[in-house]
């Protein structure tokens, strides 16, 4: 079965459904349509018994570049209920990958930054190619990066997440690899290869059942569904502040703010 959106590709091939985010030339860039998209196509596909495993990856040489910049100039007009309306969004799909009862996988090629990375890390295995990089820079622009925080902390320790989010800084695959962000490193050329072999060994090894009721109970021990919901509020309450209109606004004008002279 193929489907086509706007803003994704989908296709279920045997007992996967991969799903593709296709933006090429905005980089594949997050805005509440495509991320509505991806909440609808993994809703749709909940409870068909036949797939066992999503398969998250980009049409492009970029998995995702974060926000769009047309997303990006409405929302700092936006009121505080309609910031919290658009954090909510987010949460949803957030909440929806974490509590999937299906094993959800990413291939990482070029850059995962924002709310690409924030995909990545949602999913519960990732392969990526040697030129990946990864980076969460909100602060650099006055964002909170509020909703990653609550479940980053599942993959990586507390130190490398405060250099990750406090630095804004982008790190490579090795580094990737090295604190645990990722599960596999890859060169571009066998990623595919691995990807497939990886499937094929899961699904004919682990239950079904088990891999569903293993994903609730440890989204329920985490208390991720209250971390979310408070991390989404607080989300919309930054964005009213007067660092996060400015940070906006040089982003559009594409100058570099220098935060000393705020």
């Amino acid at each position: 079965m193929k489907q086509k959106y706007q803003y994704i590709q989908c296709n279920i091939l045997h007992n996967v459904i991969n799903i593709i985010l296709d933006r090429q030339k905005k980089k594949n860039a997050l805005n509440p349509n495509m991320i509505l998209e991806l909440i609808n196509v993994l809703n749709e596909n909940k409870d068909n018994k036949s797939i066992r495993v999503v398969l998250i990856s980009s049409s492009s040489d970029v998995f995702c570049a974060g926000a769009d910049i047309e997303y990006l100039n409405k929302i700092r007009k936006y009121s505080f209920q309609q910031n919290l309306e658009d954090s909510k969004q987010l949460m949803s799909l957030f909440q929806l990958m974490l509590s999937y009862p299906k094993l959800i996988i990413t291939k990482v090629t070029g850059a995962a930054l924002g709310g690409g990375c924030g995909i990545m890390t949602a999913s519960d295995i990732i392969f990526a190619t040697s030129d990946s990089k990864f980076g969460y820079p909100e602060v650099k622009i006055g964002f909170t990066p509020a909703l990653v925080s609550s479940f980053l902390i599942q993959r990586i320790n507390i130190a490398n997440i405060k250099y990750l989010l406090l630095n804004g800084k982008t790190i490579d695959a090795k580094q990737g690899k090295e604190i645990g962000l990722i599960n596999y490193l890859c060169e571009n050329e066998n990623i595919d290869k691995k990807v497939n072999d990886f499937i094929k060994k899961f699904t004919k090894t682990t239950s079904p059942l088990s891999i569903a009721n293993t994903k609730k109970i440890l989204y329920s021990q985490l208390n991720l569904k209250e971390k979310l919901e408070e991390a989404a509020k607080f989300n919309a309450e930054s964005r009213m502040n007067e660092d996060f209109k400015k940070g906006i606004k040089g982003f559009l004008d594409k100058q570099l703010i220098n935060w000393n002279d705020i």
